[in-house]
């Protein structure tokens, strides 16, 4: 749940963006902020998050960071005004990169064998599903207008799934946390905040700006700051003070190659389903809430697919993500084959490549998770699925600003017509097929053996 309500709230404000503005009345800006405060707190705060539960335990970090998500989404629901609703939304961001994390620290601890396959699967399908449910589920509630609340149950909803999840956490849940406890790294945790905030705010508002000068201002900053990082991090480890983040993680191989890995997969997917959103309401015609149930074909495939990826991951090892990889590349020639003549409604072969390319992510992400920490020591858990955590994040904002910009320069900014879109669609799949490939290389990289369980007391190997 964890997972999934950190994932849903991003996706779910995006639909409140039409109906926020007119009730409140907000300004352009104001709406951006709502959104990209929520994902820039969120992404730079992970790390962090990760690392507290390593010092103070999983469990009370988890559930604090549930409380704090699930009163400030309240807050954000019964916002007066717009910079009320911004400011809480970027509290809520960090409540959410505290919760997040401790999702797969508790995996990667807890669980061994075919039982952490399984639950390495359940973390992805949330992930998925979440990104999915919350178009769904944003347009399904502005729709309904339950008691006359117009878009305020988008943030409400998220109060009793809040309450049951904290509930449940406190009975379920085993408290754990690394060994020596490590203390906090302050210095680590501002300089970190400060160069991930330069890094990823311009991806965030540089193409709504028009990459105004200071978005490249603060991009060509954020270099110079997480050298600055990593120089101080190294520092901190060698005088034997606790770093936020190990600099031995990165002497692992599978560790570094799957960051990679993570990252092109993710870049590439999100400005996909932009794309693809973009395409089934201009090029088909369907209205946002039918464009979102378009989808459910994928939302159930990837479920589908992330339900076997463990049991397949179990077998091949690093060899499964090849596997989804492949999946993904037929659906991807399928659905660009079936939208290259802009057909102006939806086919039944269009629906079936959404299946496929569904099936394709669920063997994919599940396993690339598994993959990136196995191996990683217990100690390092928090902060490692910190990093792994922020990847996806940080990936997500690059793909849509950079392969967006790519597409959007091929569709007419006036009077662009549904074979325009449909040939956006095209080019933002070419893209990614080229981005597989990459990936489908990088993986050759990762020690054979990654993704498959070590045995006993071998837990704390690092590969390189």
């Amino acid at each position: 749940m964890g997972p999934f309500l950190g994932v849903i709230d991003f996706f779910i404000a995006n639909i409140g963006v039409p109906s926020i503005r007119l009730s409140l009345g907000a300004s352009f800006s104001e709406m951006e902020l709502v959104i990209a405060g929520y994902g820039l707190t969120y992404a730079v705060c992970l790390i962090t998050g990760g690392r507290l539960g390593d010092i103070y335990g999983r469990k009370m970090t988890f559930i604090l960071g549930m409380i704090g998500f699930t009163l400030t989404s309240a807050f954000c629901g019964l916002a007066p005004t717009p910079s009320w609703l911004i400011f809480w939304r970027l509290v809520q961001g960090c409540t959410a990169a505290a919760m997040f994390p401790q999702a797969l620290s508790f995996i990667q601890v807890n669980f061994t064998g075919s039982a952490k396959r399984i639950a390495f699967s359940l973390y992805g399908a949330m992930i998925g599903f979440g990104s999915i449910v919350g178009q769904l589920l944003g347009g399904f509630l502005i729709h309904a207008n339950l008691f006359q609340l117009g878009w305020r149950p988008i943030f409400l909803i998220n109060l009793p799934i809040g309450i049951a999840t904290i509930i449940s956490a406190s009975f379920l849940l085993k408290e754990s946390r690394a060994k020596a406890a490590p203390k906090l790294d302050l210095g680590g945790v501002g300089i970190l905040t400060i160069g991930l905030a330069l890094f990823s705010y311009p991806f965030m508002e540089g193409p709504e700006r028009g990459w105004a000068p200071w978005t490249w201002v603060c991009l060509l900053a954020s270099f110079p700051v997480l050298w600055a990082f990593w120089l101080f991090e190294r520092r901190q480890s060698a005088k034997n003070q606790f770093p936020l983040i190990e600099p031995m993680l990165f002497r692992d191989r599978g560790f570094v190659v799957g960051l990679i890995v993570t990252c092109i997969y993710f870049a590439g997917h999100s400005s996909m389903i932009l794309v693809l959103s973009l395409y089934l309401q201009f090029s088909l015609g369907l209205n946002p809430m039918y464009a979102g149930f378009a989808l459910v074909p994928f939302s159930f495939a990837f479920l589908l697919g992330s339900t076997v990826s463990g049991k397949i991951n179990g077998y091949l090892g690093r060899r499964s993500l090849h596997l989804g990889v492949a999946v993904l590349v037929i659906g991807i020639l399928a659905l660009a084959f079936l939208a290259a003549p802009a057909p102006g409604h939806l086919t039944a072969g269009f629906v079936l490549a959404c299946f496929i390319y569904g099936i394709g992510r669920g063997l994919v992400t599940s396993p690339l998770y598994n993959t990136v920490l196995s191996g990683i020591p217990h100690k390092d858990a928090g902060a490692a699925s910190g990093v792994t955590s922020t990847m996806p994040q940080l990936a997500n904002s690059i793909g849509i600003a950079l392969i967006g910009a790519v597409v959007f320069s091929t569709i007419p900014k006036n009077g662009a017509t549904s074979g325009d879109y449909a040939h956006g669609f095209v080019v933002s799949s070419s893209i990614n097929l080229v981005m597989l490939g990459a990936a489908a290389g990088l993986i050759f990289l990762i020690p054979k053996s990654r993704g498959r369980d070590l045995p006993v007391g071998e837990h704390g190997v690092v590969e390189s």
